[in-house]
């Protein structure tokens, strides 16, 4: 994949978004049933394209890989870990905005689980793709209420720092 991140990247799909924004660009994966499950042959296929020397790393998008369920979220996190490990880079694309996660007055596990996997990305594109707001100039995102947001120096400034390449 050339377009959602940079570089070459492998990009993971996953099903389930209860945001529903109007005219979202992939409305089918909105269906937590919808596509293949997520099975051990997943991870190896991705650790395989991923251990290419070209290959700068893993996109996460949907549906909406933060509404997974626990199970899912954690295991979304190890996965995000372990590609880092491999020094490769990790996107997230949300509806969630940074504010809500980081803000959560939630005490769910999932609510917790939410914030360790954006905190294990390199990157996370935030906020509802908003059709009033639409933009096809910008990179990485569809509309202009979305953010492109450094998650490590995000994390380290205690505050919202935007990914320098993102326009």
């Amino acid at each position: 994949d050339l377009a959602n991140g940079t570089g070459i990247r492998v990009s993971l799909f996953l099903s389930g978004c209860n945001f529903h924004c109007p005219d979202c660009f992939n409305q089918e994966s909105q269906r937590f049933d919808y596509g293949k499950p997520f099975t051990s042959n997943t991870v190896d296929t991705i650790f395989e394209l991923i251990s290419k020397p070209y290959v700068s790393g893993l996109s996460l998008l949907g549906g909406d890989p933060l509404w997974q369920d626990e199970s899912g979220l954690k295991e979304l996190i190890a996965l995000a870990n372990a590609i880092r490990q491999k020094s490769k880079t990790v996107w997230i694309w949300s509806g969630f905005t940074w504010e809500e996660i980081k803000n959560s007055k939630d005490l769910s596990i999932e609510a917790k689980l939410r914030q360790l996997l954006v905190e294990s990305c390199n990157v996370f594109v935030d906020g509802r793709f908003d059709k009033n707001l639409k933009d096809l100039t910008l990179k990485w995102r569809g509309s202009s209420n979305q953010r492109v947001i450094d998650v490590q120096k995000s994390l380290s400034a205690n505050k919202v720092v935007l990914y320098e390449d993102a326009n």
